[in-house]
């Protein structure tokens, strides 16, 4: 029933808007585009209150800024950018010591892989002096003096009898 009163209420209004009269279809019709064009007109109106909210709380935190010249302009922007340069900067050149201590540590890793006894060596990579003679690279080694320790990387023992060089490398 109470339909059947919105229905005769639309018509009576399109019939004294635009003197017509309409069947009952059309009067449906138009009342549910009034319904939701009525939900839109909300919608809308409750869109246009939050977008003009977010541009007042912009307004309010917006501080101008005036300068007298470029230079003080120029100033004020490098304060502004400065130290996230610096931060930036700063991370790019770890990042870039990580990544070829990183290159590095994996081609020793292969070193060592490769040759299983490097770490034999080790003594003689601490104590050991490189000299660049003629064109190479030699490992400079001098008799040992006397009897007893023989100082690991600095000399050498000298067997006669095998006609060899014994170059000591640790003790186990």
């Amino acid at each position: 029933m109470h339909r059947r009163t919105e229905l005769n209420q639309i018509k009576g209004k399109y019939g004294q808007k635009y003197a017509q009269e309409i069947d009952d279809w059309s009067a449906l019709l138009l009342a549910e585009v009034e319904e939701h064009f009525d939900r839109i007109k909300v919608d809308v109106s409750q869109s246009i209150d939050s977008i003009e909210k977010a541009a007042n709380a912009i307004k309010s935190n917006q501080r101008p800024v005036h300068f007298s010249d470029k230079r003080q302009a120029f100033y004020y922007g490098l304060a502004l950018s400065l130290p996230w340069s610096i931060v930036a900067m700063v991370t790019s050149i770890f990042i870039f010591w990580l990544v070829k201590n990183g290159q590095e540590y994996q081609a020793r890793r292969q070193l060592i892989g490769v040759y299983k006894n490097a770490p034999d060596y080790r003594l003689l990579m601490q104590n050991g002096k490189i000299v660049q003679e003629q064109g190479g690279n030699f490992l400079e080694l001098r008799p040992r003096e006397a009897k007893g320790d023989v100082l690991i990387g600095r000399e050498y023992i000298f067997d006669g009898k095998g006609k060899r060089v014994l170059v000591p490398l640790g003790r186990e």
